[in-house]
């Protein structure tokens, strides 16, 4: 459990960024010219809160899974890799669905996905019963990750840069209390993991509540217009989607990699607990990670996007380097990566926009939906390096990715320098 300096230090950035989110938020009118309640801007920051709460636990959860079980690293690597994949197919669904019926609509539907298999995934009797439950989980979280950052767009038409990475604090913010609560529950509690996700739904519950009964913004419950300038298909033809998309994969990747491997890392290479040691780590990553996305925008906007990413890519591949190097004595070097981690997508979305211009909608759909296979793909191999070359290699393979991430944003850098603001 947090002690009460840390509770008081959580309690003063969150009464510091709500009220930010207020002045800036509650003073602006909407595209409609009506000032929006205040019940939405708990929905939105609530719900992106919540969705880093509930996605970070899989930081304890997976560990905890295969161990019962007593699967494989190569199912633990298939399982994370369908979980990818589910994500690029609800992305695509949860936007189509999005067009047609609206925000609200949106992401009530993901609240009840979320709802069905955190119940469902109490019962799961063996590991890949308790793999497809999770899938119904992340489905969930595609029709949240659609939603949250659709409303995001549409309300944040003053300030956007500096409300979007608000936005993205909150999930950050989640993200750290996440593994701490599956630790709680595991280790003071003495209870299984399937707990776990049925305790938590009390926040879900709540937070569905409150998502049903605010205003949305705009017709229709903030029903989005299609952009209808190029297909999503159009956009797959596109070059420079594939060099975006695969250095979105490629940071997505070593992030997801923290949270899905390092705790089998510590348990596998070190013998420390998931639950405590693992818990810790993730949870000690995504306060920095969240620290950077907070604070990080002021740098990047004086040093340039690329110029700026190219130092955060570089810093990673240093600190995993120094971190691996040294054993069991380097372990805490590891979640300080989340202080450059949290930088790529944000910036790499931003530098797209100055790419694509009018199309960047469409474009960054393809981009993401191209990013999430190859992060699919490299969360498998993850699992086969620890299979089939040692225990140790899976988490360590993070220098690797991390390395064709920079050779990527120096092509990048190559290839759009006179088109964008870098």
């Amino acid at each position: 459990m947090p002690q009460a300096g840390e509770r008081s230090c959580v309690i003063r950035i969150l009464a510091t960024v709500f009220d930010m989110g207020y002045y800036f938020f509650m003073n602006k009118k909407t595209a409609a010219g009506k000032s929006p309640n205040i019940l939405l801007l708990i929905v939105i920051y609530g719900d992106m809160m919540l969705y880093g709460y509930l996605n970070s636990m899989k930081g304890v959860t997976f560990p905890l899974i295969k161990n019962s079980f007593r699967a494989s690293h190569g199912d633990q690597g298939l399982m994370v890799a369908m979980i990818s994949f589910t994500a690029v197919i609800f992305c695509i669904i949860s936007g189509v669905f999005m067009s047609r019926f609206g925000l609200k609509k949106t992401i009530i539907t993901g609240f009840i996905l979320i709802g069905l298999g955190m119940a469902a995934i109490f019962f799961a009797a063996g590991f890949w019963m308790a793999a497809a439950l999770y899938l119904i989980i992340q489905s969930g979280f595609g029709f949240f990750e659609i939603g949250l950052n659709g409303m995001g767009v549409r309300i944040f038409t003053v300030r956007s840069g500096l409300m979007l990475s608000l936005l993205h604090f909150f999930y950050g913010l989640g993200a750290i209390t996440g593994p701490r609560f599956a630790g709680l529950v595991v280790n003071r509690f003495s209870l299984s993991w399937q707990h776990i996700y049925p305790l938590a739904l009390i926040p879900v519950f709540i937070m569905m509540i409150i998502s049903l009964i605010a205003r949305y913004p705009g017709a229709s419950e903030g029903k989005l217009t299609a952009v209808k300038e190029i297909s999503f298909f159009d956009a797959l033809r596109e070059p420079m989607v594939w060099t975006f998309g695969v250095i979105l994969g490629l940071s997505g990747s070593i992030d997801g990699g923290t949270i899905a491997w390092s705790g089998l890392f510590l348990q596998d290479v070190y013998g420390l607990d998931p639950s405590t040691a693992g818990a810790l780590f993730v949870s000690s990553f995504f306060i920095v990670y969240t620290l950077s996305r907070l604070l990080s925008g002021f740098v990047i906007e004086k040093f340039g996007y690329i110029n700026s990413l190219l130092c955060a890519a570089l810093a990673t591949v240093a600190l995993y380097i120094a971190g691996f190097s040294l054993g069991r004595r380097g372990i805490w070097i590891l979640p300080l990566t989340g202080a450059f981690i949290a930088v790529l997508w944000p910036t790499i979305l931003a530098i797209s926009v100055g790419v694509f211009r009018e199309k960047a909608q469409t474009m960054s759909s393809a981009m993401i939906g191209i990013a999430f296979t190859v992060s699919g793909i490299i969360q498998y191999g993850f699992g086969l390096t620890n299979r089939y070359i040692g225990e140790a290699w899976g988490y360590h393979s993070c220098v690797i990715y991390s390395s064709l991430l920079v050779v990527m944003l120096f092509r990048l850098k190559k290839s759009c320098v006179r088109n964008c603001a870098v």
